[in-house]
């Protein structure tokens, strides 16, 4: 890989991730970036922004690196940032001119860089443009607005699925639970908070009172009007570069859902539902208004649009019956026993998707869990022929010991 063989990574970007692990290090037994139970075992940390975030690389059943995601440290959500680390650090590099008012995961760790000379002087983002289409870094550095760095780079087919995530929350996400508070007053206490997340996501949702509290009070706001259609058109996009990410689907769903397509909805929510909820983004996107009863926004959308729909699926049922105290373990649980399964008929392929889930759908607790869950996932990835993943689960599983003692 030319990101190791040519050092390109000890040169530090000017980008929000700019500090490379050291490949010595990540060939050590526990590797200090992995976060043991919280970062799914397929990830290997390469690039962090200093506080705790990193672009990680993942590897597919094939032994190869897939795709590089983002991955937060404070919940450990993840998202597609591209296709190699030169896509990623290509998106870093120029995220800023997309969302300009876009809300991000997080506050930067690092100042931004400005715009002009920072990127001709970048190394670490010449590097990534020498791996990249032909003339790609001209027409970006050109590029008069965000609508157009984000064409360039779509057209390029590079870091489609993070794109199409800004521009979804460009056309959707103008208003914020704070500002509404502010601007409704004194009355915001009896709202609830998860009310106002649900008006933040859909503003056509807010009671004509309350709308004119909030255009019209001591602190008013404008309201600005939500591009559903181009929402739909991004995430339709997403549902077909990357099935396995649950947010493309939900927003889909909740576009139908608005449309009065209910069979299309119920479809997309389905699917959604079989995402892992590390995927979902459902804090920058406002949905987590609707994951108190279900934990995935599609699950609890379908409790109102389908009941059947859940009647129907064992693995709806327990998401849906358990307490949320239990939830995840009662999920954990029922992977495990899909496992078992797979295994008793020689499918351990499918064993270790199932393992995978187990740790890795809603989050298994405490963090004593996932000894036993690296273990497993370890075994069916050797047994299954797919060494570098158990190769990697295997280190993780040294750091869950390194850190915890398990």
């Amino acid at each position: 890989m030319d990101w190791f063989d040519s050092e390109i990574w000890k040169r530090h970007s000017c980008g929000e991730y700019c500090c490379a692990v050291d490949p010595a290090l990540l060939l050590s037994d526990a590797p200090e970036p992995i976060w043991p139970g919280l970062m799914s075992c397929d990830l290997i940390p390469v690039i962090g922004n200093t506080s705790g975030d990193w672009l990680c690389v993942r590897v597919d059943e094939d032994n190869r690196a897939s795709e590089v995601v983002q991955w937060y440290h404070g919940g450990g959500d993840w998202i597609p940032w591209g296709s190699d680390i030169a896509q990623a650090i290509v998106f870093d590099g120029f995220i800023e001119r997309i969302s300009a008012d876009s809300p991000r995961h997080a506050v930067p760790a690092v100042v931004p860089r400005p715009s002009g000379h920072a990127e001709r002087d970048d190394r670490l983002l010449h590097w990534a443009f020498g791996h990249m289409p032909d003339g790609l870094a001209e027409s970006l550095n050109t590029a008069c607005d965000s609508e157009q760095v984000a064409a360039c780079l779509l057209n390029a087919h590079v870091s489609e699925v993070a794109v199409h995530c800004e521009l979804i929350l460009k056309a959707l996400c103008h208003a914020d639970v704070d500002s509404l508070q502010i601007a409704i007053g004194a009355d915001a206490g009896a709202i609830g908070r998860n009310q106002l997340t649900e008006w933040a996501f859909d503003i056509s949702k807010i009671p004509e009172k309350h709308h004119q509290q909030i255009v019209s009070g001591q602190h008013g706001m404008k309201l600005v009007e939500q591009d559903w259609d181009s929402a739909a058109s991004h995430a339709q996009a997403v549902t077909m570069l990357a099935p396995q990410i649950a947010w493309g689907w939900d927003i889909l769903g909740y576009c139908e859902e608005r449309s009065g397509r209910m069979n299309q909805a119920i479809d997309a929510y389905s699917k959604a539902a079989s995402c892992s909820v590390f995927t979902d983004q459902s804090v920058r996107l406002n949905t987590h208004w609707a994951t108190d009863a279900a934990s995935k926004f599609s699950i609890e959308r379908l409790r109102q649009l389908d009941e059947s729909a859940i009647e129907q699926s064992e693995y709806l049922l327990t998401v849906s019956q358990a307490e949320n105290a239990d939830r995840r373990a009662a999920v954990t649980d029922y992977w495990k026993k899909r496992a078992a399964a797979h295994l008793a008929a020689e499918e351990v392929a499918d064993a270790y998707e199932c393992y995978m889930a187990a740790g890795w759908d809603l989050g298994a607790g405490p963090i004593t869990v996932y000894g036993e869950i690296l273990e497993r996932v370890y075994e069916t990835a050797s047994q299954s022929g797919q060494r570098a993943r158990a190769e990697l689960a295997a280190t993780h599983l040294r750091c869950l010991t390194d850190r915890y003692g398990i």
